[in-house]
């Protein structure tokens, strides 16, 4: 898969940049989808994951599902008893703690993992735009050490030096995996070193950055097929009845 990837991205760049050194928007989603592909994520997928929040030991432990279509389902057991549920529906995101929906009061604790199973140029460019992503811009970005394409651009910064928030997708310029997604509203979702959960390569973590709020991370225990529809996605799975009674947060 790195041989790949890494093969990915020289193609790209012998093809001849339209911008500046920059391959377009669209031979970069064509490219990242190829390595979507090699990487085994194609269908849907079953992650079991553990919570934790800032520097505490496992909060919670579940399951994602997530569809390549573009949608995605978190279930939450907490150690403290209650069971929260996560949906996402490309740029749509609902929750509800023991059945009951959590309007204004949810944190976005499901990452839109759809974004590492496109496997087409068309339906990556599909799942960016749900997800409030411009699919048609492309510019170059540094995470630490890693140089990265950015799908959907980057906004200039303010006299402060701050950088505004924007949706887009960076994407590691060698190796083509997903480092981070940060969604318009200055959540931003960090993806760890990838590994491969029995053929099947999904970042080890993935740390989620919430304005005014500590950090969570998911760990990815397991990554697996599954057998799970789009219909399975619908909202009703939010309030549909759950184990667990306690309101006390996580």
């Amino acid at each position: 898969m790195r041989r790949l990837g890494a093969g990915l991205a020289l193609a790209l760049l012998a093809v001849g940049p339209a911008r500046a050194g920059i391959p377009s928007a669209e031979k970069i989603s064509e490219a990242v989808a190829a390595a979507n592909q090699a990487s085994g994520r194609a269908g849907p997928l079953w992650i079991d994951v553990k919570l934790h929040i800032g520097d505490s030991p496992p909060l919670a432990s579940g399951t994602l599902a997530s569809h390549p279509t573009g949608l995605a389902r978190l279930e939450l057991r907490s150690t403290r008893g209650f069971v929260e549920r996560h949906l996402l529906q490309g740029e749509s995101y609902t929750a509800s703690r023991d059945g009951r929906l959590l309007e204004g009061e949810e944190r976005p604790f499901l990452p839109p993992v759809f974004l590492l199973q496109a496997t087409s140029g068309a339906a990556l460019r599909a799942a960016l735009e749900s997800f409030g992503v411009d699919s048609r811009r492309a510019v170059l970005g540094r995470v630490e050490e890693r140089d990265c394409y950015v799908l959907g651009g980057r906004a200039p910064r303010g006299p402060d030096g701050t950088e505004p928030h924007r949706a887009s997708l960076w994407v590691d310029v060698r190796s083509l995996e997903v480092v981070r997604i940060d969604r318009a509203d200055g959540v931003r979702f960090r993806l760890g070193p990838f590994q491969s959960y029995d053929g099947i390569r999904a970042p080890s973590w993935i740390r989620i950055e919430m304005p005014g709020q500590p950090d969570a991370r998911l760990d990815l225990e397991r990554v697996a097929p599954a057998s799970a529809p789009a219909a399975a996605f619908g909202t009703d799975w939010l309030t549909s009845q759950v184990q667990g009674t306690s309101s006390a947060n996580p």
